[in-house]
């Protein structure tokens, strides 16, 4: 049988492990990243010429 004080400590980790899963869910699914354009008109604009990305029609 298992000591109080290991099935303290696993309760304690449990409980650890399981407080804001629904936050850390959403945070493995969508990335902590906010989103914003990368490859925007103005940055394009003062870029060199070989860095611009290719214009998509």
């Amino acid at each position: 049988m298992a000591t109080k004080t290991k099935i303290t400590e696993f309760r304690r980790s449990l409980r650890q492990k399981n407080a804001g899963r629904a936050r850390k869910n959403a945070l493995n699914n969508k990335g902590t990243t906010p989103a914003f354009p990368i490859h925007t008109p103005e940055i394009d604009a003062q870029a060199p010429a070989a860095q611009v990305a290719p214009k998509k029609d």
